[in-house]
């Protein structure tokens, strides 16, 4: 009889814990839709957290937003990424820490690139000629931003033009 008693405790211990642990809480991540499918070209500004650009002219305007301070194998750099959750497309532009505010060029040093859907489709200004330029015009403990515009290319020498990108992101 303890021993079917210890169980449905346990049981109903488990099942409070996966209900409550289901429960909203105010520092989820979560992508707000309506902010980033604004027809506002004006997004980001100042007080709007967003990305924003045109990749061949069509817009692109991911539901993730963020900067690391620490970029995955680039020691010494720090990222500003747009990913689209539902397609996988992201563009990330990759910066040395020395580039704070002010217009720094993008080519292999400082660049610009561009993933879209698996990653089987890649183009950067790391490959020639790739050219751009991203003015970092505020930058904080927690938060950058600016504009950008660059040309990518694949290894194989296919183009993206990235143009009006806009960015006002917080650093994680």
């Amino acid at each position: 009889m303890k021993t079917l008693l210890k169980f449905v405790a346990v049981v109903a211990f488990s099942g409070v814990f996966g209900l409550t642990s289901c429960s909203k809480k105010s520092d989820d991540i979560e992508p707000n839709p309506t902010e980033t499918k604004t027809p506002d070209t004006k997004m980001p500004d100042a007080n709007t957290t967003g990305f924003y650009a045109k990749i061949d002219g069509k817009e692109y305007r991911p539901d993730l937003v963020y900067s690391l301070v620490a970029m995955p194998a680039n020691d010494g750099y720090y990222g500003i990424y747009g990913l689209d959750s539902k397609t996988g497309d992201v563009v990330v532009i990759g910066l040395p820490y020395a580039a704070l505010v002010g217009t720094h060029a993008l080519t292999y040093t400082n660049y610009g690139s561009i993933s879209l859907g698996d990653g089987s489709n890649s183009f950067s200004t790391r490959n020639e000629p790739g050219v751009g330029t991203v003015t970092i015009t505020a930058m904080t403990k927690t938060n950058v931003e600016g504009t950008f515009t660059f040309t990518a290319y694949s290894d194989k020498g296919v183009k993206r033009t990235i143009t009006e990108g806009k960015f006002n992101v917080p650093f994680k």
